[in-house]
């Protein structure tokens, strides 16, 4: 909120009469690319709001889970052996094994060192009863800026996920 507020003051500042367009403006007309520049450099240093992740998955292993109904579970994938060809993209499935009772959330969250909008809820490719399956495209899991969360809606609190 606080990033939101000054980058609207610099913005409506700098094209009022008194602000900054009228100290950059003596003799050049680059106002805007400065402002630009400014902008482009304060948002690179803008720090990110990914969430710290509690489990990373390593292809292949099934790891046990127990869920919440008041907190979500946050992973990310390993690339140990896992990485797509270059300038490619790669289909990652995550499997869940749950009881029939249970209902689970599962949240992905993008790119969320500049994805401002928060996590958004997934559908799973193909379920069954006690199965989940989700398909995840991604063109590298190298960058840590995505994080997956899982959340109990009702039912038994513990799962099984893996990655395949």
């Amino acid at each position: 909120m606080n990033q939101l507020f000054l980058i609207l003051l610099i913005g409506f500042t700098s094209y009022s009469c008194t602000g900054l367009t009228r100290l950059l403006d003596n003799d050049d007309n680059l106002t805007d690319q400065y402002l630009a520049f400014g902008l482009y450099q304060y948002l690179l240093s803008a720090p990110g709001i990914c969430p710290t992740v509690d489990l990373t998955l390593e292809k292949g292993t099934n790891y046990p889970l127990t869920l919440s109904t008041t907190s979500s579970v946050i992973f990310n994938i390993s690339s140990t052996n896992n990485l797509p060809p270059p300038n490619q993209s790669r289909s990652y499935f995550l499997v869940v094994t749950k009881d029939a009772t249970t209902s689970i959330e599962f949240s992905t969250y993008r790119l969320c060192d500049v994805n401002r909008r928060g996590p958004t809820i997934s559908s799973p490719e193909t379920s069954t009863a006690t199965e989940l399956r989700y398909r995840l495209e991604m063109n590298d899991v190298r960058t840590l800026t995505n994080a997956f969360y899982l959340k109990l809606i009702s039912g038994n609190a513990s799962i099984f996920i893996r990655q395949e």
